[in-house]
């Protein structure tokens, strides 16, 4: 049956949304006027019809009525159709493949006959694949012999992701990694949609590994993180067997660390191959992406020199927005979120890496004028290179979330599986509080999370932004923008649910109750806490060091050296060539006169927290690299192996120096009794919002 590819591309949209949709969100979706989609209709309802189906119409909305199996149906039928047409858009994506694969010319007259179009057709597609590419990547055409794709094999890479990711949009690939059984229609499906980039057995055995490396050693990233590392480590194992090799890194210095490490002993497990044989190259490249992977929680650990960085930035960044925007936005929760999401993008825009982000689309539409202030305020803030609209785009959904937050009574509580983020899912949940007030308590679960949150908590809603088969329990499927029509479907479900006052009343009653084993762990929680602040503050110390006391590892030996008196075993040479490294090295903090050492090791066996004032000013590196003068020196360290208790609040103590103006002021007053109360105070304050969560 043949099917033209706007009909197939209206259809599928029907089939993606679990609600009906009206004229203008397909055209908006498909990026074609609406009388173009009113024009397709026809062929539209004609297919259908022959499926035992029908588009119903009512109230501007549309929806595919008919039953499960005919729609089930239909569905393989749409996964399993030859392509006998393209559109532009698909074609462009072919030709692209074909170019990102091939190192020699490929002949235009090739690409017409397989694509059944005309040489002239190509070539115009040409023409709008050279306006998308990177810098330094183009298209080379030779006349009489064809064309080629001139870019470097980190850029080929690059490209194929992004076809990949275009291929699969609303993370319909993390739903295919978590189905338990492959049906061979989908199978069908997901190589057609590869385009032969990838080998499905090699996606497979990369997401297999990577599940449970994600499982043992790092559960808290992101879904969006996690399939995006299964894309880049796939990619670089099908290029490595296929001969293509990464063979020189910009980011050299990642040889040796503990990403390097891991990332060799992925793909050599991913190869079959020892560790060792892994070409340098691959590790580096691979290291980088394990390197810019995004948490899923905003809570940090012991921040080091990029954290400082980060957080500066993220400072900056709200109050342009801020200034713009004319209003005061809520800063904590603000605050977490971005120092979460923007370090793995300025480690991605330094190494020149590029994301896929499915929601792109949607956020310049739905939220055009944020989306022009922050990618003004971020440029003005970034030397570096200009970065994509991707990454600005996810920006926007974390000051998205701020500006829909409201306070209101809420009285049912839910999941919300979200595949994207922090920002995603907090615009998602503020989203959803403002709408429909009586939503009393929201947690967002990536699909990794779900089945277990579901089993610790009774809800009364479950809300998804990604489709999640066959389930044994009921959810609403919705865009992570959400549409009015998706609220109001969502407000009338609870609405028709709606407890008796008595009924609610014992049912919070029930969920306010905690076993004594969750009780047990609480307590214990708790009095770590207290045992790591204790241990601070016996161990913190302000004094000033006197005379001309020479360069920076004078001064850090006189500093290490007063360590003994609690410390008698600590190594001060070891210790001092520590502090000297480059991944350790002391940094200015910027309009202060403080310099910062801090980090882990194992000689270190309990926290030490030391500020010193210096009799003369010494010469540092600020965090833009510029010499800075300094009068006041910070020495916080930890043991390697340290709690989380005991990095969150060695954390806490660094961010003090960056978002606390009260406490340059203390410092300058140089007065013993008052810093130190002025610690004191601070630590005890953080003891009593631990207690309190």
């Amino acid at each position: 049956m043949y099917l033209s590819a706007r009909a197939r591309l209206i259809l599928e949209q029907f089939l993606n949304h679990a609600l009906p949709v009206s004229l203008k969100q397909l055209a908006r979706e498909l990026n074609v006027s609406e009388r173009t989609v009113r024009r397709d209709m026809k062929e539209v309802e004609d297919t259908l019809h022959s499926y035992d189906l029908q588009l119903n119409k009512e109230n501007g909305l549309m929806r595919i009525d008919g039953t499960e199996k005919a729609i089930q149906n239909f569905r393989w039928y749409l996964m399993d159709l030859s392509y006998n047409e393209y559109s532009p858009e698909e074609r462009q994506l072919r030709i692209l493949k074909a170019l990102v694969q091939e190192e020699d010319v490929v002949k235009l007259v090739g690409l017409a006959n397989d694509l059944n179009v005309t040489v002239s057709t190509v070539s115009g597609d040409l023409t709008k694949i050279e306006e998308q590419l990177p810098a330094g990547v183009v298209i080379e055409r030779k006349r009489g012999s064809g064309v080629s794709l001139k870019a470097g094999e980190i850029e080929r890479r690059h490209l194929m992701s992004g076809i990949v990711g275009d291929q699969f949009p609303n993370y319909q690939l993390l739903k295919y990694f978590q189905e338990k059984e492959k049906s061979e229609t989908t199978s069908v499906w997901i190589e057609e949609r590869l385009l032969n980039l990838l080998d499905e057995q090699v996606l497979k055995k990369v997401e297999a590994r990577i599940r449970s490396w994600r499982e043992n050693e790092l559960p808290e990233i992101s879904d969006e993180a996690y399939m995006n590392l299964i894309v880049h480590l796939a990619i670089a194992a099908e290029r490595i067997i296929n001969g293509s090799f990464v063979k020189d890194s910009q980011a050299a210095e990642l040889t040796g660390t503990a990403e390097y490490e891991t990332a060799a002993r992925l793909l050599g497990e991913i190869l079959e191959i020892d560790k060792e044989v892994v070409p340098e190259g691959e590790a580096v490249y691979a290291a980088m992406y394990l390197r810019g992977l995004k948490s899923s929680k905003a809570d940090q650990k012991l921040i080091e020199n990029e954290d400082i960085q980060v957080m500066l930035f993220a400072k900056e960044l709200i109050a342009g927005v801020e200034a713009e925007l004319d209003k005061q936005l809520p800063q904590e929760q603000l605050f977490k979120g971005l120092i979460s999401h923007l370090k793995p993008t300025i480690r991605r825009l330094q190494q020149h890496m590029r994301i896929y982000n499915p929601l792109i689309h949607s956020i310049k539409q739905d939220y055009p004028e944020l989306f022009q202030i922050i990618r003004r305020v971020f440029d003005q803030l970034y030397q570096g290179e200009i970065a994509p609209d991707e990454e600005i785009g996810y920006l926007v959904l974390h000051f998205g979330a701020v500006l829909l937050q409201m306070e209101s009574e809420n009285l049912f509580s839910g999941l919300v599986v979200c595949a994207s983020g922090i920002g995603t899912s907090r615009m998602l949940v503020t989203r959803l509080k403002q709408k429909i007030p009586q939503l009393k308590e929201l947690q967002t679960v990536s699909l990794f999370e779900l089945t277990r949150k579901r089993r610790e908590k009774e809800v009364d809603i479950i809300i998804s932004t990604i489709d999640l088969g066959k389930v044994d329990f009921d959810y609403f499927l919705v865009s992570p923008i959400l549409s009015e029509q998706e609220i109001t479907q969502i407000d009338l479900y609870l609405k028709s649910i709606r407890h008796e006052p008595e009924k609610r009343a014992a049912k919070d009653m029930t969920a306010s109750q905690i076993t004594i084993a969750e009780a047990v762990d609480l307590l214990e929680e708790r009095q770590l806490y207290h045992e790591v602040v204790l241990s601070m503050l016996k161990n913190f110390n302000y004094g000033s060091l006197e005379g001309q006391l020479g360069n920076t590892e004078d001064i850090l030996r006189a500093v290490c050296t007063q360590l003994l008196e609690k410390d008698p075993t600590i190594n001060v040479e070891l210790l001092i060539g520590l502090l000297m490294k480059e991944n350790w090295s002391g940094f200015g903090i910027p309009n202060t006169r403080i310099a910062m050492f801090h980090g882990r090791d194992e000689m270190i066996r309990q926290p030490f927290f030391q500020v010193f004032q210096l009799s003369e000013s010494l010469t540092v590196k600020g965090m833009d690299q510029s010499d800075m003068q300094v009068n006041k020196l910070i020495l916080l360290l930890a043991p390697e192996k340290y709690s989380q208790q005991g990095l969150k609040v060695m954390s806490y103590i660094s961010t003090l120096f960056v978002d606390d103006p009260q406490l340059v002021e203390v410092l300058e007053g140089k007065e013993e009794k008052e810093i130190s109360n002025y610690f004191v105070q601070k630590l005890m304050d953080f003891l009593t919002l631990r207690t309190e969560e």
